[in-house]
């Protein structure tokens, strides 16, 4: 491979690990079974915390973790390294996770440490380990009614959120 070729796969390596982890977060926060099965290969595994082992058997289960124990929660991922070598790579992504569940407020900070493979030209992620820097809890603060005018567009799990049609509607 040219230099120029390398360097292409290289930045189209990184740009499809990029969007697996957004997948990730959409996924978590949406509570989507079905999109969290996508972006990993079937024998994959993961340590997350409160799901762990197969991936396949992650994005059942962290869905239904969240609508069950969760008013909501939201990711959000900054730095981030990624290093590919060929069909291979690895990244840190750090992440910031807010919740509400049981009347608290949580905020955790962490990494996602992943293994990335590509396998008939796609990228999934191969095994990823949640590392848990820190967390802050206190009672939840005031309905988001409080400061917007009520009936305003809200975020749910699953389709009921309105970024599925807004995607749709393209």
């Amino acid at each position: 491979m040219t230099d120029h070729a390398a360097t292409l796969d290289m930045l189209a390596a990184r740009a499809a690990i990029h969007d697996l982890v957004m997948a990730y977060c959409r996924g978590v926060d949406r509570a989507d079974a079905a999109l969290l099965a996508s972006i990993f290969w079937d024998d994959a595994t993961i340590i997350s915390g409160p799901v762990n082992g197969p991936a396949h058997k992650f994005a059942q289960d962290i869905t239904a973790y969240c609508r069950n124990t969760m008013d909501h929660c939201f990711h959000a991922v900054a730095n981030q390294w990624v290093e590919v070598q060929g069909d291979k790579a690895i990244g840190e992504h750090y992440v910031t996770a807010q919740v509400r569940a049981g009347g608290q407020d949580m905020l955790t900070g962490g990494r996602y440490l992943d293994r990335y493979e590509r396998r008939g030209g796609v990228w999934k992620i191969a095994h990823r380990c949640f590392v848990a820097d820190w967390t802050m809890s206190q009672p939840a603060g005031a309905p988001l009614d409080t400061s917007y005018e009520p009936g305003r567009t809200r975020g749910g799990w699953g389709d009921a959120d309105p970024v599925y049609a807004h995607w749709a509607s393209l």
